[in-house]
């Protein structure tokens, strides 16, 4: 007999008659009960990256509240979040997990959009054709010749500065797509401290890495 994920699988030679397993089975129902028990709670230790049910918004904590409700939504309070999820979802996890990185994404967006409408008039320059949100491991924002550009969701747990500095470097990129002697004047003509931003991330930019 084996328990995962949250299933009960049954061996046993072909020549065994059900009746016999199902009778075998039901001596062993309290086993199953407390291996599904632990094997909840090994999931749920998995599944939540943020058990500890506090997460980093512009470098303010935030606490997480996970509750059942009658709609699945975010609440924002002053410090925390209250996250409710419909007793009809299945995969309580995935609707958590969806819900926060939906409210991010606009709380990020948000921000984002406001300082590039400022950044833009220091710099000259006209507002991108496009913002995308990602999640990446190895990179804080990017740019092309499509004038698009992309900031990392994990942003949202950093202080304003360090946001501020991905977003003119970003900028900067829509005139030199390289890291020449010039891009990195142009950085510094608009946000002279980048070094002490750039060095922040470097420093803490994995603790930012917690939920998705």
């Amino acid at each position: 007999m084996k328990v995962h994920s949250q299933k009960v699988t049954v061996y046993a030679p072909h020549f065994v008659a059900k009746k016999h397993i199902d009778t075998w089975l039901f001596d062993k129902q309290e086993w199953v009960a407390e291996q599904l028990k632990k094997q909840l709670s090994i999931d749920d230790t998995k599944q939540y990256p943020f058990e500890s049910k506090k997460i980093s918004v512009f470098s303010e904590t935030i606490y997480l509240k996970l509750d059942s409700g009658q709609d699945s939504k975010v609440t924002p309070y002053d410090d925390h979040l209250l996250i409710t999820i419909s007793p009809r979802v299945k995969n309580t996890y995935q609707k958590y997990r969806q819900l926060l990185e939906t409210y991010l994404k606009e709380q990020l967006i948000a921000y984002i959009e406001m300082r590039l409408a400022y950044f833009c008039t220091q710099m000259g320059e006209e507002l991108p054709n496009d913002l995308k949100i990602g999640v990446y491991k190895r990179k804080w924002g990017s740019c092309n010749s499509k004038r698009e550009l992309t900031f990392n969701l994990h942003l949202i747990g950093a202080p304003y500065h360090a946001i501020d500095y991905v977003i003119v470097h970003e900028l900067a990129h829509l005139k030199y797509l390289n890291h020449s002697k010039a891009f990195w004047q142009r950085v510094e003509a608009f946000f002279p401290d980048y070094k002490t931003s750039s060095n922040w991330l470097k420093q803490n930019g994995m603790s930012l890495q917690w939920v998705f």
